[in-house]
């Protein structure tokens, strides 16, 4: 049992921790957050949010207020140029024969940043700190837009601001107020152990979604919404555990996955349902910590008790910021 469990103490020695949407949590040990590539951002590329070395972050979505891209791979002129198209079409677009296709530019405070607005949707490029980000919105006001802008601002690996807001990766948006629409999921990756990816969302919802318990929702995802593989066996007699993410009841399951080529991995999976009724925000919140063999880097990879254990402490150390 010693040698077995030797890989997940190492693990724990440099616990990182991090925010996403409105909560907090610590990671077992040093990770790497997947982001959007520099080719999505700059002409479109699907799936657009990936590792460093191309590995897909298929369930992570950067959504709050609107939709964000965010890439620490564009270098400062990557982005002017970027800047520079965006102005040359918005100004084009004036001699457009109807409305819907015009652009017109926000005035703002940052020189190094450009606000935009349509008929149907307005939105923001700026660069901070190396990090490059857009945003697009047809949920909210022009103003609420530039707000937005004029006040995100990057956060440091492992910083998790004390202030109210939301957090989005290497990103924090100070905010008080009810969110319109919140969708932020952030995959991590270990780098003591890249076969380990550690995905947790934080979703609000609303009224019109359908709505399952905190099991259906568990069983949705194991049966193909996350499209894991060609199929999944839970293990134990009655596969359905009792698990709390910030004091919330939830349920948790461990599985095995046969992947596509018949390779075999885990997953532990935590899903609370939330409230669109509560007084206060009570979100979805949803914990997926997945074994990826193939992508170990040829490292050991880690067995099915260490992703139960690390799924378990990790959900463990949820709370609301």
């Amino acid at each position: 049992m010693l040698l077995i469990m030797l890989p997940v103490a190492q693990t724990l020695a440099a616990q990182q921790e991090e925010c996403v949407g409105r909560y907090r949590l610590t990671l077992p040990s040093e990770a790497e957050v997947a982001l959007t590539t520099k080719k999505a951002f700059t002409d479109g590329q699907t799936p657009p949010i990936r590792f460093a070395d191309d590995l897909i972050a298929q369930h992570s979505s950067f959504v709050y207020d609107g939709s964000f891209k965010i890439s620490k791979d564009l270098s400062q002129s990557d982005f002017d140029a970027k800047l520079k198209r965006a102005k040359d079409q918005a100004a084009a677009s004036a001699a457009k024969p109807y409305e819907d296709q015009r652009f017109t530019i926000l005035a703002v405070n940052d020189a190094q940043s450009l606000a935009w607005k349509s008929t149907k949707a307005s939105g923001f490029y700026t660069y901070k700190n190396g990090t490059a980000v857009s945003f697009m919105t047809r949920s909210v006001s022009d103003q609420r837009t530039v707000d937005i802008l004029e006040n995100v601002r990057t956060r440091a690996e492992g910083e998790v601001p004390a202030a109210p807001g939301v957090c989005l990766p290497g990103l924090f948006v100070p905010s008080d107020q009810p969110d319109d629409v919140r969708s932020v999921g952030v995959t991590f990756r270990l780098k003591a152990h890249p076969d380990v990816l550690i995905f947790f969302r934080d979703l609000k919802v609303l009224k019109n979604q359908p709505r399952l318990t905190s099991r259906q929702e568990n069983e949705f995802i194991w049966t193909g919404a996350f499209g894991v593989g060609k199929a999944v066996k839970l293990h134990g007699v009655f596969p359905w555990r009792s698990v709390k993410l910030d004091g919330r009841e939830g349920v948790g399951s461990l599985g095995t996955i046969t992947r596509m080529d018949d390779s075999t991995d885990y997953g532990y999976l935590v899903t609370v349902q939330g409230d669109p009724d509560a007084s206060t925000d009570t979100p979805d919140l949803l914990l997926y910590v997945e074994r990826n063999d193939a992508a170990a880097q040829g490292k050991t990879p880690v067995t099915a008790d260490e992703i139960e254990k690390i799924g378990e402490e990790v959900a463990a150390s949820v709370k609301r910021r």
